[in-house]
């Protein structure tokens, strides 16, 4: 049932571009049915993030503090290899020479990235976008103050068993919620072509075309060759595994929204243990983004190319210092990518007269880079796995 349940959503997917490009005025009547898909999920994202994390801490104790270590570190390198090996391909390509764009007047504003910011989001300061995930990495820390809090009381033991009761009812929903995934990919898929894809065909082809290949060769580089050297997996095993999850990435554009599914994908087709999986996916969901890495590297060193600005040692050190400050601290940030690329430019005192154009081709770029965020989630939850068989 599952395999016929992925047929059919791709279908939808493709039958979704089609009416996006031919008949965009049926679009909106029906891109109710995506918004409430994904505002469900967004509501589900604290939940399963708390019972997942909660229990797993409690069962792996003795694991806890070693696996969110190295969980880290591998989230770390993989960041800054994407950086890197992104950076490498915008400077060959250099997407930014004879580039002319029409200057789009951008209206928003800019946040402040700095270490009280990132200390401030962790304390919900408003009830819905606590409960819809905004302030992911506060419901994480939560959870495992008080998985850990509970090995240290009698009474955790039964107050962990009503969280992992509430988890398997989670997820039993979160199956059959998966029956109208279809319906929801059509909705989404069809409402972006109608509205972006015109873009496409205009101008920022060549960025857009550029952040497309260095979200490939990170795919096949930072992800696939590790997982076939560290895990023995074949490419072809990998990427059938995980595809499954890329219909979700490209239509929702949202880690969070798509995390209880990259859970059970983890789970059930890589067969990975829940102490490993509730612990490492939810983690990286918050600070790990290869996606965001490609996103950060080509803005920065494209608008360097474009405005003539010196891309020195030091500048470059500050792009990968700030992109990480702002992967950690983004949930806490409103109004998504084009603020946080805004905000960026704004720390590397480049001007920010791209960002209008830039908005209005970033839902196609985050389409990619979602992808590639949870890709990267997935790989790390992998090659974690395995050391952690190996070491047993």
């Amino acid at each position: 049932m599952k395999n016929k349940l992925s047929i059919i959503t791709l279908l939808c997917l493709l039958i979704g571009i089609v009416f996006g490009l031919f008949f965009p005025t049926y679009t909106d009547s029906i891109s109710f049915i995506g918004t409430y898909y994904i505002n469900f999920l967004k509501y589900m994202i604290v939940p399963v993030v708390f019972t997942s994390i909660t229990v797993s801490i409690f069962d792996s104790s003795k694991l806890r503090n070693k696996l969110v270590l190295k969980t880290i570190i591998i989230f770390v390198l993989m960041f800054i290899a994407t950086f890197i090996l992104s950076s490498i391909v915008v400077l060959i390509v250099n997407p930014g020479s004879n580039f002319v764009f029409d200057n789009v007047e951008w209206s928003g504003t800019t946040t402040s990235i700095n270490l009280e910011g990132i200390l401030l989001n962790l304390i919900p300061k408003d009830l819905n976008k606590f409960l819809t995930g905004s302030y992911l990495f506060s419901v994480i820390l939560i959870s495992f103050l008080i998985g850990y809090l509970s090995t240290l009381f009698k009474s955790g033991e039964k107050f962990i068993e009503v969280i992992r009761k509430i988890k398997q009812f989670l997820f039993k929903v979160l199956e059959y919620f998966m029956y109208l995934t279809p319906l929801a990919v059509f909705s989404l898929i069809s409402n972006t072509v109608s509205k972006y894809g015109s873009v496409l065909l205009g101008v920022g082809a060549r960025y857009i075309l550029t952040a497309y290949l260095c979200a490939l060769l990170t795919l096949i580089i930072v992800m696939i060759i590790p997982v076939l050297i560290i895990c023995k997996m074949t490419p072809i095993e990998f990427i059938r595994k995980v595809n499954k999850i890329w219909l979700m990435t490209i239509t929702t554009c949202s880690s969070s929204a798509t995390l209880p599914y990259t859970i059970k994908t983890c789970n059930q087709e890589f067969n990975i243990p829940e102490s490993i999986t509730d612990v490492v996916v939810p983690l990286g969901c918050t600070i790990h983004m290869c996606g965001g890495a490609v996103s950060f590297s080509l803005l920065g060193i494209f608008c360097c190319q474009v405005f003539n600005v010196e891309l020195t040692l030091s500048r470059y050190i500050l792009m990968i210092v700030s992109a990480v400050l702002i992967n950690m601290s983004a949930p806490g940030i409103p109004n998504g990518g084009v603020v946080i690329g805004a905000t960026y430019l704004q720390l590397l005192g480049i001007p920010l007269d791209f960002i209008g154009f830039y908005s209005g081709i970033y839902k196609l770029l985050d389409m990619v880079y979602t992808s590639l965020n949870v890709t990267g989630d997935i790989t790390a939850n992998v090659i974690i796995n395995s050391l952690e068989n190996s070491k047993e």
